[in-house]
């Protein structure tokens, strides 16, 4: 497994990385920690993508960590992004990209244990797949992780994917009970959104990574305020 730390305290880092990849190693992890002290090194790093990054987010005199996540998420879209701060107001902000965990640095020593476990549990989810009945019989099979939303157009269902969209026949009311719970919402009578590609949470609707907005409707306000706090509480757990 590698792991980048990123903190401009040099001190604090290089003890946090070593206190990580103690952890790792007891629970049977052959990782490597690498320190980073600034967003440019990070930035720079030409070399194999992390499969996670512990992030600042008070990082340099600009406080850019979640900017820079957004670029890692962009360049990077399997490393999982953990986020590092000393106050707990930034738990709002960090919505704005995608993210494995929040935690405070005071506390990194006794939340590694469920840090862990939420990253490889997303390690696991990110392998798994679903497969749809496409149009002339086709089986087309899509990571979790490359999905957006489903949308109901007339007789035929809209699977809305990262690298591009298909029909299947399958109806909204039937597809919302074989798709993984906890991980997909019904908001609308026309749409199901893939929670994980989520960028924003508005009162009305979604705004997908993608930049899509999706609209919530009035009927199903009450669902998706309930899906989207239980997901969210589970992403800060």
């Amino acid at each position: 497994m590698m792991i980048g730390i990123c903190d401009d305290d040099r001190d604090w880092c290089r003890r946090a990385a070593e206190e990580i990849r103690l952890f790792a190693q007891n629970i049977g992890q052959d990782a490597e920690v690498i320190p980073f002290y600034s967003g440019d090194e990070i930035r720079e790093w030409k070399q194999q993508p992390w499969d996670v990054l512990f992030l600042d987010i008070e990082l340099g005199e600009e406080r850019d960590g979640i900017s820079l996540a957004r670029e890692v998420n962009e360049r990077f879209p399997g490393c999982q992004i953990v986020f590092l701060t000393n106050y707990l107001f930034y738990a709002v902000d960090i919505f704005q990209t995608r993210h494995t965990y929040f935690v405070l640095k005071e506390q990194l020593g006794e939340r590694l244990p469920e840090v862990f476990d939420k990253v490889l549990h997303q390690a696991e989810q990110s392998g798994k797949k679903l497969i749809f009945s496409a149009s002339w019989g086709r089986q087309v099979i899509v990571r979790l992780t490359d999905m957006y939303y489903l949308e109901r157009e007339l007789r035929y269902t809209m699977v809305h994917t990262s690298w591009g969209d298909f029909q299947i026949k399958e109806k909204l009311d039937d597809l919302i009970h074989s798709l993984p719970e906890g991980e997909f919402s019904r908001c609308h009578h026309s749409y199901i959104i893939y929670l994980p590609a989520v960028r924003e949470k508005r009162k009305n609707s979604y705004i997908l990574e993608n930049g899509k907005e999706i609209a919530i409707s009035r009927s199903y306000m009450k669902q998706t305020n309930e899906d989207w706090m239980r997901w969210a509480l589970l992403q800060m757990s």
